[in-house]
């Protein structure tokens, strides 16, 4: 049987992306659907193997666009788990404070919902910076900070939450956002249409299996639950600004 590819975002393989492996291997078990994780690790490859996908764990920013024009259908989101904006500072920057992005380079990931979130929140405060510089993964942003290349940056909350102390070194918090309406899902291609129903139902029932409890735990969720369209609807509203 031809393996099912999953496709999973640079955001959340910073650490561990073991977890991926055995996510697939539970839900490959349990479904009876051979399924193979395909791990991403900048925005480039993540867009390169789009095409190839059968399942994506994705990033909201990517919703859109895997509905319009690769036509994935929302299978589940991950509960209580939302994408948020983390605004920090370095080393290099001047005050350690919002104000002092003021007039400052500021980085980020291009089209990224944190970009977009960080940058409504600090034109609400009335806080503008210089210029906007940006790194092709998260990672490469979070290094830039810890560098002295960047004084402040959008990171994404997802990213952050999956690094220990040690990992966040010299980078200091200034603001975290807690919108709650913009959050990742796990979307299937058209091919695969006729094991959703399947996979949903395994997917449901993790919540309630003792043995899938380390793995939730591992992938920052707990637990799966399908999307209502007006959620989705909304989510797109704010990425396009509305």
């Amino acid at each position: 049987m031809e393996k099912i590819r999953l496709l999973v975002p640079p955001s959340d393989t910073a650490r561990d992306s073991e977890r991926w492996y055995e996510f697939a291997i539970y839900l490959s078990k349990l479904s009876g659907i051979s399924i193979s994780p395909v791990v991403s690790t900048t925005a480039e490859e993540y867009r390169d193997q789009l095409p190839n996908a059968d399942l994506v764990y994705s990033a909201p920013e990517q919703v859109p666009k895997l509905i319009r024009e690769h036509r994935f259908t929302p299978l589940m989101q991950p509960i209580e788990l939302f994408e948020e904006v983390a605004i920090v500072s370095g080393p290099s920057a001047s005050q350690s404070n919002l104000k002092g992005i003021n007039g400052e380079p500021l980085g980020g990931i291009q089209g990224s919902f944190a970009n977009r979130l960080g940058l409504t929140t600090l034109t609400q405060k009335q806080i503008h910076p210089s210029s906007m510089e940006y790194r092709k993964s998260w990672l490469q942003l979070l290094k830039a900070v810890q560098q002295g290349e960047l004084p402040y940056a959008l990171l994404s909350k997802n990213f952050i939450d999956q690094l220990s102390e040690l990992s966040l070194t010299s980078v200091n918090l200034l603001a975290r956002s807690n919108l709650r309406k913009a959050f990742p899902l796990l979307m299937y291609a058209a091919s695969l249409k006729p094991q959703a129903a399947e996979l949903r139902k395994v997917l449901q029932g993790m919540t309630d299996d003792p043995k899938a409890q380390p793995i939730l735990e591992k992938l920052n969720n707990q637990g799966w639950q399908k999307p209502s369209e007006q959620s989705i609807i909304s989510m797109v509203k704010i990425l396009r600004g509305k």
